[in-house]
């Protein structure tokens, strides 16, 4: 792990770590994710998976409260590129871990004494701890050497390490769910502010996605 990936990871914590300290509520959470990587002149990977973490919260007035969280998120996407009529073609296959800290300020609005309803929105900080890529070319010698694309292995080719793209991405979102007692069933979308291509400025690349959770609070 590098000094920049460290220091990402120790921020991100700490911000989690104090939050936690004045927490009133604490939930575990488990659910689907989908994670999408596109924009403009760039191409997009799509990503599903799984994630879960632990959130923590703390009541602030007029039923509103402020969520904050650490989530891990495991996704894969298995892509083919293929050229023109040829049976030329490259197929990606990626891994993608992160870490999200959501920042959020939420709305509680209870119905019965053991359902209420609520919603959520705010800031998502996500931070990409490795996006290892393999790639499979299936390119004839004169398409492989036009194109310059090689088969690579995924310990090779980790997006993060080949500063291909950024690890840390700025998101906003929102979501609302419902809860029962001490289960949750939540979902929401977070969508990607700046770029994250690290080797073309002119090409955006944002990292946006979706969740739908399971959560269980104590």
């Amino acid at each position: 792990m590098n000094i920049k990936m460290k220091c990402g990871v120790t921020l991100l914590l700490l911000v989690f770590a104090v939050s936690t300290l004045v927490a009133q509520t604490y939930r575990v959470e488990i659910g689907n994710v989908q994670a999408r990587q596109s924009g403009k002149n760039s191409s997009t990977n799509i990503f599903n998976g799984v994630r879960l973490g632990a959130t923590a919260e703390f009541d602030l007035k007029y039923n509103f409260s402020f969520l904050t969280g650490a989530l891990y998120s495991a996704v894969y996407d298995s892509k083919v590129q293929r050229f023109g009529v040829t049976s030329d073609s490259v197929t990606y296959k990626t891994w993608g871990h992160y870490v999200d800290v959501p920042l959020r300020i939420q709305y509680n609005l209870k119905l019965k004494k053991d359902f209420k309803l609520f919603a959520f929105a705010g800031p998502n900080i996500n931070f990409g701890l490795a996006q290892p890529q393999k790639i499979i070319s299936a390119l004839s010698e004169e398409m492989g050497k036009f194109t310059g694309i090689e088969s690579m292995d995924y310990s090779k080719n980790d997006l993060y390490k080949m500063a291909k793209i950024s690890r840390l991405n700025f998101q906003l979102g929102a979501g609302a769910g419902i809860q029962w007692k001490n289960y949750q069933l939540k979902g929401g979308y977070d969508f990607g502010i700046n770029s994250i291509n690290k080797v073309d400025s002119n090409r955006i690349l944002r990292h946006s996605g979706w969740y739908v959770s399971l959560v269980y609070e104590f």
